[in-house]
C-alpha cells in the first residue's frame, strides 16, 4: 500500500509535463532523494481560517487612516468581532524594524541583504512562500516547479485571440512564491535589455535611469566567471554576489543553431554589452551547473552573521496600515497572517514592497492605494488615487515544436539517464547541469529605435531540456505595444487570486512583429547546417486545430498559428509605473516613492515604465540595488 501511495505523489509531481513510466517514477525518486521534496503549499490560516476570513469582511483601512494625535494607535485597536483572533503582542521586541521589505523574491533579496550590510537598522524580510528547495537548484528541472507550491498558481483571463490551446483556463502565469521568488523557477536566463530601454526611461522623466547611471548597478551584481565575457570591463564585472556564466554542459544542437544563425549572416554577440543584435549562448544565473538564485546570492551567505536581519517564511502579508502624516499619508508598518494568527509590524523608516508585477499592485489595492473608483466600488476605503495596477505588460511568446531531430536526438535509455543523475550528483555536469542555451535578437522593420531588436528567438528541448527529439522554436515579442491590467477579485479581494487582464495583440503592431519574426526564423530549415544535421521542419504539432483548414502557408495561417500557440514569457512588469508627476499614469517617482506617502516604496518589476528587452530578472536586480543605494541615502 505505501508503495503505491508513493507512486501516485510521484505522478502528482509528473503533473504531465514528464512520462509518468515506472522508470520515469524511478528517476524521480533518486532525484528527490538526493536533492529533497518541494513542500506541500503553505498553510496560512491553521485552524483559525474562518475567524480569520471573517476579520476581512468589514472594509479594508478602516482602521489603517489614524488620527494625527494617535500615533500607533492602529497596532493596540482590535475589533470586537476579531477578538477571537489570535494577535501578536506589540511588546515583543521584534514587532518593530527599521526597514520592512515585503516580499522575499528576486527584488527583496538584494533590498534586504543590501540594507542589513547597517548593523545599526533592523531588517524584516517577510515572505508568502516556504525557504528555497536544494531541488531547485537543478538547471534542467526548471519546467517541473511550474505549477506547484512554488508558484502563485494564477492564470490570466481567457480570450478567443491568445493562448487559445489553453482558451478554458487562460493563459498560464508562472510568479515565484518561494524565498528568492521567481528567480528559484525561472530558466536562469541573464538578460540585461538595450541599453536604449534604460534612456528611454530617462528621456520619459525618470531622472537617473538611464543606461550610463544604472550600469554601474548591473556591475556592482554581477560576478561573472566567464572568460569570454567578463574581459570587456566596461560592461562586466567579477567581484559581484550574483554567479553568471554558461553552462558546463553543451549538447550537439546548440553548435547546430549557433552555426545556423552564423550561416544566415547574423553576428555572434554579448547581448549584455553594447549591442544585442546577433546570436550567443546564453549567460545564466548559475555557478557550474547550479541554479543561482537571488536568495542563494544576496541572503543565504550573510543570514546567520547577521542578527539584524530577520527572516519570516510562509506569512502571508494582507495589508500595509497608513497613517496621514500632513500632506501626505505615512506607512505605519503591515499586517500579515501566519500559522492561524493575525500579526502587526510597526516599521519605524520604510516599508518597501518588492512582491512582483502582481502582487505589488494586489497588495496596495488592497491597502486603499489604487483607483479611487474602482476600490470603493469594492467596498475599500481609500487612501490615495493612483492609477495601480495599469500598464501590465510582458512579451508575449509563440512556441512552435517544430524541428525535428534524428541524428542528433538527445533521447537517452533508462541506464543512461540514471548515470546522468549520477554524474550530476557527484560531479555536477550533464544534462541534469543545462538549461536551454541559444539566444538570437532579431530587429524587424517595424522596431521603434533603430539598432534595437523587437524578438527574441529560443530553442528548447521539447518538453524535457535534457531528453528531446525535437526542438520547439519560441519568438517572443520584446517591445509590446498592447497593455493590460492587474485588479482585484471582487469576489474576495484579499484572498481571493487576482484578475489578470494582459489584453495581449490588442495593438495590430504586435502580431505583425510577430508574423515578420517567424518568417525570418523559417529561414534557418534552407540553411546548409540544418539540412547536413538532418533538422526537419514538422508542421504535424501545430496543426491539430482549425489552422489546418487553411489551403496554403499564408500571413493568414500563420496568424492562426499565433493565436493558438502563444503564451507569456512571465516576465510582468509596469503595474507600478515609474513617472514624473506630469505622467497621469505613474505611481511611483523616480526614487520609487508610491506617490502620495512619505515612506512606502515599490521595487520590483512593477516600476518598469516600458519592459526591457529580455528576462527581467537581470533588470529586477539592477533595480533593487540602485532602491537600496536610494534608500541608504535618504537615512544615513
Amino acid at each position: 500500500m505505501t508503495s503505491v501511495n508513493i507512486t501516485e505523489d510521484l505522478c502528482k509531481i509528473c503533473d504531465g509535463r514528464i512520462e509518468c513510466a515506472p522508470t520515469a517514477i524511478l528517476l524521480i525518486s533518486l532525484v528527490h532523494t538526493l536533492y529533497g521534496h518541494i513542500a506541500p503549499e503553505p498553510d496560512y490560516f491553521g485552524k483559525n481560517k474562518e475567524a480569520l476570513l471573517r476579520s476581512q469582511d468589514s472594509p479594508a483601512n478602516e482602521d489603517y487612516i489614524i488620527p494625527k494625535y494617535r500615533p500607533y494607535g492602529y497596532f493596540d485597536k482590535v475589533k470586537e468581532e476579531q477578538k477571537n483572533i489570535k494577535i501578536e503582542d506589540n511588546d515583543n521586541q521584534l514587532a518593530e524594524y527599521d526597514f520592512i521589505v515585503v516580499g522575499g523574491g528576486t527584488a527583496g533579496c538584494v533590498i534586504a541583504s543590501r540594507l542589513s550590510e547597517n548593523r545599526k537598522w533592523k531588517v524584516l524580510l517577510i515572505e508568502a512562500g516556504p525557504e528555497e528547495p536544494k531541488i531547485a537548484s537543478i538547471p534542467s528541472l526548471t519546467s517541473e516547479f511550474r505549477g506547484s507550491a512554488l508558484d502563485w498558481q494564477y492564470s490570466m483571463r481567457p480570450k478567443k485571440g491568445f493562448c487559445q490551446n489553453r482558451l478554458d483556463k487562460g493563459c498560464e502565469v508562472v510568479q515565484g512564491r518561494v524565498l528568492g521568488g521567481t528567480s528559484t523557477i525561472n530558466d536562469m536566463a541573464y538578460m540585461r535589455g538595450s541599453p536604449a530601454d534604460y534612456d528611454e526611461w530617462a528621456i520619459n522623466g525618470n531622472q537617473g535611469w538611464s543606461f550610463s547611471e544604472v550600469l554601474p548597478y548591473f556591475k556592482y551584481s554581477e560576478g561573472n566567471y566567464d572568460r569570454d565575457i567578463y574581459k570587456n570591463k566596461f560592461f562586466h564585472s567579477t567581484q559581484g554576489p550574483l554567479d553568471i556564466g554558461r553552462y558546463p554542459y553543451v549538447d550537439d544542437n546548440v553548435d547546430v543553431l549557433l552555426s545556423a544563425f552564423n550561416e544566415l549572416g547574423y553576428n555572434y554577440t554579448d547581448i549584455n554589452g553594447r549591442n544585442q543584435l546577433g546570436f550567443m549562448r546564453i549567460q545564466t544565473m548559475s555557478y557550474f551547473g547550479e541554479r543561482v538564485s537571488a536568495f542563494t546570492a544576496f541572503i543565504e551567505p550573510v543570514r546567520k552573521l547577521r542578527s539584524n536581519l530577520v527572516i519570516i517564511t510562509e506569512a502571508l502579508v494582507t495589508k500595509i496600515a497608513f497613517q496621514e502624516h500632513r500632506q501626505a499619508i505615512k506607512a505605519l508598518g503591515i499586517e500579515y497572517i501566519q500559522n492561524g494568527t493575525k500579526v502587526r509590524i510597526r516599521a519605524k523608516k520604510e516599508v518597501i514592497v518588492t512582491a512582483g508585477a502582481i502582487n505589488s499592485p494586489k497588495l496596495l489595492m488592497q491597502s486603499g492605494i489604487g483607483s479611487k473608483e474602482y476600490l470603493e466600488y469594492l467596498n475599500i476605503k481609500s487612501v490615495y488615487d493612483l492609477p495601480v495596477g495599469a500598464n501590465f505588460q510582458d512579451h508575449l511568446s509563440v512556441c512552435l515544436p517544430v524541428i525535428k531531430l534524428k541524428k542528433t536526438s538527445t533521447l537517452q535509455k533508462f541506464p543512461d539517464k540514471l548515470k546522468d543523475i549520477t554524474t550530476y550528483y557527484s560531479k555536477g555536469i550533464g544534462p541534469l547541469s543545462a538549461n536551454f542555451q541559444v539566444v538570437a535578437y532579431i530587429e524587424t522593420n517595424l522596431s521603434d529605435i533603430l539598432g534595437t531588436p523587437d524578438i527574441e528567438v529560443r530553442f528548447k528541448g521539447h518538453n524535457s531540456n535534457m531528453y528531446y527529439d525535437k526542438i520547439d522554436i519560441c519568438l517572443s515579442l520584446l517591445t509590446p505595444k498592447s497593455r493590460g491590467q492587474v485588479v482585484l477579485n471582487a469576489s474576495d479581494p484579499v484572498f481571493g487570486k487576482p484578475l489578470i487582464y494582459p489584453n495581449f495583440l490588442k495593438d495590430p503592431t504586435d502580431e505583425k512583429k510577430l508574423l515578420e519574426g517567424i518568417q525570418e526564423i523559417t529561414k534557418l530549415f534552407d540553411t546548409d547546417v540544418f539540412k547536413s544535421a538532418d533538422f526537419e521542419f514538422d508542421p504535424r504539432p501545430i496543426l491539430n486545430n482549425e489552422c489546418k483548414n487553411h489551403e496554403k502557408v499564408s500571413q493568414e495561417f500563420w496568424s492562426c498559428i499565433i493565436r493558438h500557440f502563444t503564451s507569456p514569457l512571465h516576465n510582468y512588469a509596469g503595474t507600478c509605473k515609474m513617472g514624473s508627476t506630469k505622467d497621469p499614469d505613474s505611481v511611483v517617482d523616480h526614487d520609487l516613492k508610491v506617490y502620495g506617502t512619505t515612506n512606502l516604496r515599490v521595487a520590483d518589476a512593477s516600476i518598469m515604465p516600458k519592459i526591457t528587452r529580455g528576462s527581467t530578472a537581470a533588470p529586477v536586480i539592477m533595480i533593487a540595488e540602485k532602491a537600496s543605494d536610494l534608500i541608504k541615502t535618504t537615512w544615513y
